[in-house]
């Protein structure tokens, strides 16, 4: 096989128009929870291992859906045969070792959170995500260990409210997310036997519930964005989060009787760059707002470049 075949296979795997979230949410809520006093390295370890068991757990997906994906989508990367079983499995392992190093040098807690976010990442993409609801909500509950890995990377873990509202927007918020993107993949689903929400309860009523825990979200973030509204550049981006987010749902609505997974992944591209625009507002309401613009405009451009050039290709085998 080409290096150049194998490369393209991993980087696929990769999902680079996924891969910054959960290190970008890291590194806004270890700003935010200390007040933006952290020290540059915990703020870098905070982004880093999040975002190293994000790549453990797309592995993972891969690795315990291969038998799904051999029938649903024969072009993905390890049923196509361009990664075998074995080298997924070790590259989630490799990840995941990588990641643990990283928390002990932060603290003892910090690596129990990180054990804890591996357990219930696998949970997902081994159980929880062919029943329901539970997938969804396990997913959330990774969010909120990011953001407590965050507190105990930067030694905020007394700051209970702090944690207490991170935790609300982002469990429901990572949980709608996931929710809309279980919508683009019903029909493989359904013939895999996999009882996700759209397929128990229909894409409308998907739809509608995925809505309902955007309100729930919204129900934390509003308060929050209203104390510090003098932060100018951080109620700015969130205006901007809330208004792609509901273009997302508009996008959702408009054709919830015959939503097609190409219409439902357009919706979810949204949400993709929405995400990280919300974690950038976290950020910068304690955090410096010229290195936090930096690095929103890097992950944004990155993901939307990821987006235009490998997400079609590796949904629907097309460049």
């Amino acid at each position: 096989m080409k290096l150049q075949t194998k490369l393209l296979a991993h980087l696929e795997m990769m999902r680079p128009y996924t891969l910054f979230h959960s290190g970008t949410l890291g590194f806004a809520s270890a700003l935010f929870i200390s007040g933006g006093q952290a020290q540059p390295w915990r703020l870098g370890l905070a982004f880093l291992v999040p975002t190293l068991g994000w790549l453990a757990g797309l592995y993972a997906g891969d690795y315990y859906d291969r038998d799904l994906d051999a029938a649903a989508k024969p072009h993905r990367p390890v049923p196509s045969g361009r990664v075998g079983a074995r080298e997924a499995f070790g590259f989630m392992v490799g990840y995941i070792t990588l990641g643990y190093a990283l928390a002990l040098i932060l603290n003892p807690l910090a690596l129990l959170l990180a054990v804890l976010t591996t357990v219930f990442g696998i949970a997902y993409s081994k159980t929880f995500k062919r029943h329901a609801i539970l997938g969804n909500l396990d997913r959330g509950l990774l969010a909120c260990f990011t953001v407590l890995f965050a507190g105990a990377a930067v030694h905020g873990l007394g700051a209970r409210l702090s944690l207490a509202v991170l935790c609300g927007i982002f469990f429901f918020h990572d949980s709608s997310s996931n929710l809309i993107g279980a919508i683009r993949d019903v029909e493989g689903d359904r013939e895999a036997g996999y009882r996700t929400v759209p397929v128990a309860y229909g894409v409308s009523r998907s739809v509608l519930i995925s809505g309902l825990m955007s309100l729930s979200w919204l129900g934390f973030a509003l308060p929050l964005f209203a104390y510090y509204h003098e932060r100018s550049v951080s109620l700015a981006l969130f205006v901007v989060a809330l208004l792609m987010t509901g273009l997302a749902y508009f996008m959702l609505l408009a054709h919830r009787g015959q939503l097609t997974r190409e219409q439902a992944l357009g919706a979810h591209k949204v949400v993709v760059l929405e995400r990280l625009i919300l974690s950038a507002a976290v950020a910068t309401i304690f955090g410096p707002t010229l290195p936090v613009l930096v690095l929103l405009a890097v992950v944004l451009t990155a993901t939307q470049l990821a987006q235009m050039s490998l997400r079609n290709r590796y949904e629907f085998d097309s460049a």
